[in-house]
């Protein structure tokens, strides 16, 4: 995002890396890649454009450096309780449930006008992100935001706080409960996912599960949680290996929870969190609103190299239990709400309610 004044020349940061380890990642993708890469495509790989070469071996390979950044195409600050995104070339900002963000009266979801006074013409995440984290060493951070039913900007004081943002987080919403899911995390988002549940979640209550925005994660998080609501012995997912070798994955025995009433979606739901919405659209439990989602029905492994990097690879290809695959084309919701990404829950509660009546 460009910003006005020279604090954009002040935030400039070159970074040197040291030479990635070209022989250790095309052993890798030797041995472990999806598809069996060429060994035109193994000798190309280089110095030089290794990012391309990889993705030309793999669409969705990715190498990591030691230093690298967050995505630049969403960053958050975690002192904060904050997250940031890019919708319709607008900068828009989200307050996390219980974080210091939140508690400061931020507003569910609105666009960022200003960051202690400095206004913000246009949008370049890792320029923001970078200022952010200089302005919150100082413990003054006052952000201007509009909020999604406004345009006028307000002004609101956050006090930086060792804050860890939860994979999983619960905001009440009225008669509804909101419950969004921001990644997929390894033995953590399942488990506490299956406990709160079951605490929270009363009779006459409606549940919304969000899954907007949400990248993936762990696969097998997402099966479990599919599995607290699909019937015990029927098939949730299966996966294929390079040598074709398939695996089936059923519902377990044990507990069910009620299905969520509406499950919400957009083009950035990917991965393992669209596959956990397309197994619960697959057996109907529940109505899927929102966007086409991103389309990736796979999953990936990472793996460590010496440098300290990380090699992101393609490793399974996973379809639903009638052998479909998401990957190319997504989960199409049931239900479809243009620009639910910057709807606040309060629009898509009243939208859903009203507009679109869904009697369980």
């Amino acid at each position: 995002m460009l910003l006005t004044g020279v604090f954009s020349l002040l935030l400039m940061t070159v970074y040197v890396y040291a030479t990635p380890p070209v022989d250790e990642i095309s052993a890798i993708m030797s041995a472990k890649a999806l598809r069996l890469p060429s060994p035109g495509s193994l000798t190309a790989l280089g110095d030089k454009n290794l990012d391309k070469r990889l993705l030309a071996i793999d669409p969705y390979a990715r190498y990591v450096h030691p230093t690298s950044s967050s995505d630049n195409s969403s960053s958050r600050s975690l002192q904060l309780g904050i997250e940031f995104f890019v919708h319709n070339s607008h900068l828009w900002i989200q307050s996390i449930p219980e974080g210091p963000g939140d508690k400061a009266g931020l507003p569910e979801l609105g666009t960022l006008q200003a960051i202690n006074g400095i206004k913000v013409q246009d949008y370049d995440l890792k320029l923001i992100s970078a200022l952010l984290d200089k302005i919150v060493r100082k413990n003054q951070v006052i952000l201007t935001v509009a909020s999604s039913s406004s345009r006028k900007g307000k002004d609101y004081r956050i006090s930086p706080a060792a804050y860890e943002a939860p994979s999983i987080t619960w905001r009440n919403t009225g008669n509804d409960v909101l419950i969004r899911i921001r990644e997929l995390v390894t033995h953590y988002t399942a488990p506490v996912f299956f406990a709160r549940f079951s605490t929270l979640v009363r009779p006459g209550k409606k549940v919304i599960l969000d899954l907007r925005g949400c990248p993936g994660g762990d696969l097998y998080e997402a099966l479990e949680i599919a599995g607290m609501f699909v019937t015990a012995g029927l098939p949730l997912a299966k996966t294929y290996d390079r040598d074709g070798v398939e695996k089936i994955y059923k519902s377990p025995i044990g507990q069910k929870l009620k299905s969520p009433n509406w499950i919400l979606i957009d083009n950035k739901t990917a991965s393992s969190a669209e596959i956990l919405a397309g197994i619960i659209k697959y057996y109907h439990l529940s109505k899927v609103v929102g966007e086409q989602s991103y389309g990736k029905c796979l999953s990936q492994t990472i793996f460590p190299l010496s440098d300290g990097s990380v090699l992101w690879l393609t490793t399974l290809d996973v379809r639903f239990p009638d052998n479909c695959s998401c990957t190319g084309r997504g989960v199409r919701p049931d239900i479809p709400y243009p620009d639910i990404s910057v709807a606040s829950m309060t629009e898509i509660s009243r939208k859903i309610t009203t507009e679109m009546p869904f009697n369980r």
